[in-house]
């Protein structure tokens, strides 16, 4: 039986959900997906189509000057798995019972994802699939999303219906903990610059360094403190390079003569798909 039949939902959230907005605690191109890509339990996907839907999508993102979305190997893993789940399921869903969130799910890419978006739709051909899309202002909002450059479909074949699943994400630059650091003390001394104060000098500290990373471990803030100083600043981030704004006040502060700094970057359940955990204490 052909189901006359086109069914569109979407979601869109920062990366990790809504736990993953940034924490700070302040005390005193391939265009085209890889040819196989397994999925749990189902191996009827289709990667022609997935290409198709990707052309279709970057056509209209090129029509409204947006650059290309570009396939992501685990982001094509994600959406696959997830449109075989609808298919057996014989449903749209963006969560089902007992399925990971989307972030949790997109962790299977290697990147680093500052925001991440899914539609998802089943409808008898591509064509009906992408017009649906289109014509629906949320979904049409995440195919041309500027904050979006990468992105991963999924198509599964069941019957005479096709179960569409198109994961987005907003991929950024990745850095060693050495550049990382080097990214937090530039901004430190922007600040101060800024301010019209002294630089202050950087001094290594291992008691910064095992606290940023006795945070990512215990994925909490409340991890405990480095060596006292006269302002300690502990927070996570996507871009080590953007200290919170509570940094302001300390940075002000003319009485400071140095500083210390401590960045671990780590994936965790509040942040499935990274973030940096930053520990600096001014002396």
């Amino acid at each position: 039986m052909f189901w006359a039949l086109i069914t569109v939902i979407s979601l869109r959230l920062a990366a990790g959900g809504a736990a993953s907005k940034p924490a700070t605690d302040t005390s005193p191109r391939s265009d085209s997906p890889p040819q196989q890509v397994a999925t749990s339990g189902s191996s009827n996907y289709d990667p022609q189509a997935e290409r198709q839907l990707l052309e279709m999508a970057n056509a209209e993102r090129a029509r409204a000057g947006l650059a290309p979305l570009k396939m992501d190997d685990g982001l094509v893993r994600a959406a696959r798995i997830h449109a075989a789940e609808m298919a057996a399921q014989n449903q749209l869903s963006h969560q089902f019972s007992g399925e990971p969130s989307l972030p949790q799910r997109l962790a299977s890419s290697t990147l680093q994802l500052e925001r991440t978006g899914e539609n998802v739709a089943v409808a008898g051909n591509l064509d009906q699939a992408h017009q649906a899309l289109m014509a629906s202002p949320p979904h049409r909002d995440n195919l041309l999303s500027p904050n979006y450059n990468v992105a991963g479909f999924g198509v599964i074949r069941s019957g005479h219906m096709l179960f569409v699943a198109q994961d987005f994400g907003s991929s950024l630059a990745s850095y060693s903990v050495q550049q990382a650091q080097e990214l937090v003390d530039a901004s430190v001394d922007q600040l101060r610059a800024q301010a019209k104060l002294p630089r202050l000098q950087r001094v290594d500290s291992g008691s910064a360094q095992s606290s940023a990373c006795a945070m990512a471990q215990a994925d909490s803030l409340s991890a405990p403190a480095p060596s006292p100083g006269a302002y300690v600043l502990r927070y996570t981030s996507m871009k080590p390079e953007a200290l919170p704004s509570e940094i302001s006040k300390v940075i002000a502060a003319r009485d400071l003569h140095t500083y210390s700094a401590g960045t671990c970057y780590a994936r965790t359940q509040k942040y499935p798909t990274g973030a940096y955990w930053v520990v600096l204490v001014f002396y």
